[in-house]
């Protein structure tokens, strides 16, 4: 049987219509119920990040079923998360989303009569107005790029991941799951084209430096490659130079250690701790420092609604560049 069907008969066998008026008693709740609301997601980050934050919540109310949670126990967790995980505002924010999402789902499929996460029941914690991670200076860009070793295959690598975030601002997920054959030759032109979040796929012109880093990268790594049958048209970009705990190497780099080549990076130039998220920041703050509008930068980071960059903007609370500085009344 498919997960599919699978999910629908938990679906049928959990809604309160379904269970005979003389049991009132509900079972307790079942992971499966989630995998319809999670798979409609395309993208496996997101799917991954909707399975833990539900998993989650359900083991802090005691894994009742859905229709017996109450805005009580939502306020709970959300405090939880706030006081005693510590978890930041955007966290605990994102994470009570998903839950809404769901509960809102089963809502809509009769499982339960009221969203007990609704924003009217259940105020989301305040966000901060500030931006946040950082953005890095030019000069902080060029001591990252320079410390790789590009002579040898990971150099190569490590230069070319952070420069292709560098200059198309590609999210992690992004960068990681990057095919050669994402690399093409399109009407006199090398572009990129990969799928982005929520499983649309975009292009890019591939800048020259870019194209030619992908090209020293797999030159380096050829023979290896050809070694461990993890070459071809199909094969990730990006790629795991040893792998002794699973021996696999036909994969792409996990975010995870994306995560750990750029914070690496950035300790090594001395420019401090640096997420590749800061990378795509570091984008857009450059663009529309550079006189870019809202709209020609959203053709580099693919957001789908420019109003999203003001948040990305970092150079935007540097009170020194503030037109109040310059404006004046006199004659």
């Amino acid at each position: 049987m498919s997960d599919t069907s699978t999910s629908a008969e938990v679906l049928r066998t959990q809604s309160p219509s379904a269970q005979p008026p003389a049991t009132p008693i509900q079972p307790p709740f079942d992971q499966k119920l989630a995998q319809p609301f999670i798979y409609k997601s395309v993208s496996a980050e997101t799917r991954a990040a909707y399975h833990r934050a539900i998993r989650e919540f359900f083991h802090f109310v005691g894994g009742v079923h859905p229709v017996l949670v109450t805005p009580a126990q939502v306020i709970l967790y959300r405090d939880h998360l706030t006081v005693n995980k510590r978890r930041k505002a955007n966290t605990v924010a994102t994470k009570l989303a998903i839950v809404r999402s769901f509960f809102e789902y089963l809502k809509a499929a009769g499982i339960i009569p009221l969203n007990p996460a609704s924003t009217k029941l259940v105020a989301p914690p305040e966000l901060p107005t500030e931006p946040q991670g950082r953005a890095l200076t030019p000069k902080e860009v060029r001591y990252l790029l320079s410390g790789p070793d590009r002579s040898k295959a990971e150099g190569a690598r490590d230069y070319a991941i952070m420069l292709v975030m560098l200059r198309l601002s590609l999210r992690l997920a992004e960068a990681s799951t990057l095919s050669t054959s994402s690399v093409r030759w399109s009407h006199g032109r090398w572009i990129l084209r990969c799928k982005i979040k929520g499983g649309k796929e975009e292009t890019w012109p591939l800048p020259k430096d870019v194209k030619a880093a992908f090209d020293d990268y797999l030159k380096l790594d050829a023979g290896r490659r050809r070694t461990l049958h993890s070459d071809g048209d199909e094969a990730y970009l990006f790629q795991p130079i040893v792998n002794y705990r699973t021996l696999k190497f036909d994969k792409p780099l996990s975010s995870r250690m994306i995560q750990k080549i750029v914070a690496r990076w950035g300790e090594y130039g001395g420019i401090g701790k640096v997420t590749p998220h800061d990378l795509r920041r570091s984008v857009v703050t450059k663009l529309l420092n550079d006189g870019r509008s809202y709209r020609d930068v959203q053709m580099v980071t693919k957001h789908k609604d420019p109003k999203t960059l003001m948040r990305y903007d970092h150079a935007r609370e540097n009170l020194d560049s503030s037109p109040v500085n310059t404006l004046s009344w006199d004659e």
